[in-house]
C-alpha cells in the first residue's frame, strides 16, 4: 500500500459532489498537467519496496504534486489536503471527475479513482496518467529493458528467443529467485537476456502480503500477485480480472531462503505487456481457428499480431488495454510495416468499451497522429471481421525502414 498513512487529526476528505467555481484562465491543459503530477507522485510512492521502512523526505515529484494541489485548491476556493497522507486519502476517496479542479470531459471513465479505495494502490488509469509525468523508476527500467531485449535478440538473429521472452512475461509474471536464476538453463535461449530479465523481475514488495501472513498469492487468471485490501481480502490489480467476479486464488509463494524469495515483473510491464499479451494469445488462438496464419510479436515486437487471413489479406493487430481513450489516442500511429500489412487495428477489450460509452468518440477526437489509418475496434468486432474474411485492403502502410523498438508497449 502507499506509504502515507493517515495521521491523527487529519480531517476526513470531502466526498460530496460540488460545482467547480469559475476559475479565470483555467484551461483543460492545466487540469491534465496537475492530474499527471498527482498520478506521478502516487506511482513514486507505490514503488517504495517496503512501506514500513519509508522515511522522509518525500521524493521531489511527491512534494511538487502536493504544492500544486494546495495552490490550485486555494485558487478554486476549495479545501486542500494539508499533507501527503491527506493527499493519499483524497485520491482514494474522490473520483477523478469530482476532484477540486476541473479536468477535461472524457479524460477518464466516469467514477475512476487514482488510488484503488480497497488497496490504496495506484490504479491502471493512474499509471496511464503518470506516463506523461516525470518517469518513475520502474517505468524507465521497463522501457529500457524491453528495448535491450529486442536489440540483443535482433543482433543475434534469434527470433525464437524473443518469442520465448515475450511468452515468459505473459505466462510467468511471478518467479521465485531460484526460477529466475535457472531460466537460462531451460533451453529457450534466454541466457542471452539475463541482464534484461534481472532488471524486469524485482523482489516483490511486502505490501503484496497481508499483515498477518508471509505468503504471496497469485491471481488464478493472470498469475500476477493479488493485493491485500483494507478489509483483509485479496483483489487483482487488473480491471479485466476484476470484472470476472469473485477473486480466483492461484499459486502461493512462501518466502524461503532455498527459493531465493519471490520476484515479480515491474508494474509497467505487467500493465502494458503481460496483461495485453494474455489477450493477444487468446485472440491469436481464435483467429487460427478461423483459418488465419498468426504470428505473435513479429520482427522482435514491431506490433502484437501479424494475421494472414485465408482470403490473402494481412492485418497488423495490437491489443490495447487502456482505461482512457483520450490518453491512448495521444500515441496513436500505425506501426512500422515489418512484416507488411493491409489493415492495422488497435483492439480493446470489452470492459473498456462498457466502462466508458464515449471511448470511441474520445479516441477519434483526441488523436494527434494519422489515426484515420489506424482502426480502433473491440476484440469481438475484430473476430467477427476476420470471420467475414474482408478482401478489400485499405491503405494503411507507412514508410519502410529498420524496425523501431517495440512501439506498442507503453
Amino acid at each position: 500500500m502507499i506509504p502515507a498513512p493517515r495521521q491523527p487529526g487529519d480531517p476526513t476528505p470531502r466526498t460530496a459532489p460540488f460545482e467547480h467555481p469559475a476559475a479565470p484562465g483555467w484551461s483543460d491543459r492545466q487540469g491534465v498537467l496537475l492530474l499527471r503530477g498527482i498520478a506521478t507522485a502516487l506511482v513514486h510512492l507505490g514503488e517504495v519496496p517496503n512501506p514500513g521502512t519509508f522515511t522522509l523526505p518525500y521524493p521531489a515529484p511527491v512534494q511538487q504534486a502536493l504544492d500544486g494541489v494546495v495552490l490550485t485548491c486555494l485558487l478554486m476556493r476549495a479545501q486542500p489536503p494539508e499533507s501527503v497522507p491527506q493527499l493519499v486519502e483524497w485520491c482514494a476517496n474522490l473520483p477523478i471527475d469530482n476532484l477540486a479542479f476541473p479536468v477535461p470531459v472524457g479524460l477518464a471513465p466516469p467514477g475512476s479513482f487514482l488510488l484503488d479505495p480497497t488497496t490504496r494502490q495506484p490504479t491502471q488509469i493512474c499509471h496511464e496518467l503518470a506516463l506523461g509525468g516525470i518517469d518513475p523508476t520502474a517505468q524507465q527500467v521497463g522501457r529500457q529493458a524491453m528495448a535491450d531485449a529486442a536489440e540483443i535478440c535482433r543482433d543475434d538473429d534469434s527470433p525464437d528467443t524473443y518469442l520465448a521472452f515475450r511468452e515468459l512475461l505473459v505466462n510467468r509474471p511471478v518467479l521465485t529467485g531460484r526460477e529466475l536464476a535457472t531460466l537460462p538453463n531451460e533451453g529457450t535461449g534466454l541466457d542471452l537476456l539475463t541482464a534484461p530479465l534481472r532488471a524486469l523481475y524485482i523482489p516483490a514488495a511486502a505490501s503484496y502480503r497481508a499483515p498477518d501472513t508471509t505468503v504471496y498469492t497469485a491471481c488464478g487468471h493472470c498469475r500476477a500477485l493479488l493485493h491485500p485490501t483494507v478489509d483483509r481480502g485479496l483483489v487483482c490489480e487488473r480491471d479485466a480480472c476484476r470484472v470476472l467476479g469473485e477473486v480466483e486464488r492461484g499459486r502461493e509463494y512462501r518466502p524461503d531462503d532455498n527459493d531465493g524469495g519471490t520476484h515479480q515483473l515491474v508494474r509497467p510491464i505487467r500493465q502494458w505487456v503481460s496483461g495485453p499479451g494474455i489477450m493477444e494469445q487468446g485472440l491469436a488462438a481464435r483467429l487460427r481457428k478461423l483459418g488465419a496464419v498468426v504470428q505473435l510479436w513479429p520482427s522482435y515486437g514491431t506490433y502484437g499480431l501479424h494475421v494472414l487471413l485465408p482470403g490473402g489479406q494481412s492485418w497488423a493487430v495490437e491489443v490495447k488495454d487502456w482505461s482512457s481513450a483520450t490518453l491512448l489516442a495521444g500515441s496513436a500511429r500505425p506501426p512500422i510495416p515489418d512484416p507488411p500489412y493491409d489493415r492495422c487495428f488497435w483492439a480493446v477489450p470489452r470492459v473498456r468499451l462498457q466502462a466508458d460509452a464515449r471511448y470511441r468518440r474520445s479516441f477519434r477526437e483526441h488523436g494527434t497522429g494519422p489515426t484515420s489509418r489506424l482502426e480502433l475496434v473491440g476484440i469481438e468486432e475484430l473476430v467477427r471481421a476476420a470471420r467475414r474474411e474482408p478482401t478489400a485492403a485499405s491503405d494503411c502502410r507507412s514508410p519502410s525502414g529498420r524496425p523501431l523498438p517495440p512501439e506498442g508497449l507503453f
